[in-house]
């Protein structure tokens, strides 16, 4: 009984550090207007090994997670799935477009990195 308590405890813990992913453009905005924050919109897909990299490591870097956390509502659309915003142009995913309160491109990352090179452009973003 103690293992299953132990990893439902754990479980719970990391999914609450976790970054929140949005799935709607316009709710995005709007928390992000409420917050006083900036949107980061992912465009992604499930078969990208480098989008995949990004959620499951660079996202879960303790130092990327609290900047995202203090700094972004973050966006993440399925590029095969989900409908995209008309305006924002990519050529590869992973694609990151950090938008304005008026959804206006402010700045684009293309392309995954290491948890520290990401956080560096995430800051020169900001």
């Amino acid at each position: 009984m103690k293992p299953v308590i132990l990893i439902i405890a754990c479980t719970i813990t990391l999914l609450a550090g976790g970054i929140q992913f949005e799935h709607d453009f316009n709710s995005a905005l709007q928390k992000a207007e409420k917050q006083n924050k900036e949107v980061m919109m992912m465009y992604s897909a499930p078969w990208c090994p480098e989008c995949n990299y990004m959620k499951e490591v660079v996202f879960k870097n303790k130092n990327v997670l609290a900047y995202i956390q203090k700094h972004f509502i973050v966006l993440s659309l399925d590029i095969q799935k989900d409908k995209l915003p008309k305006g924002f142009d990519f050529i590869g995913i992973p694609t990151f477009f950090f938008l304005d309160k008026k959804a206006k491109e402010k700045d684009k990352i293309i392309g995954g990195s290491k948890a520290d090179v990401f956080l560096q452009k995430l800051k020169a973003v900001k």
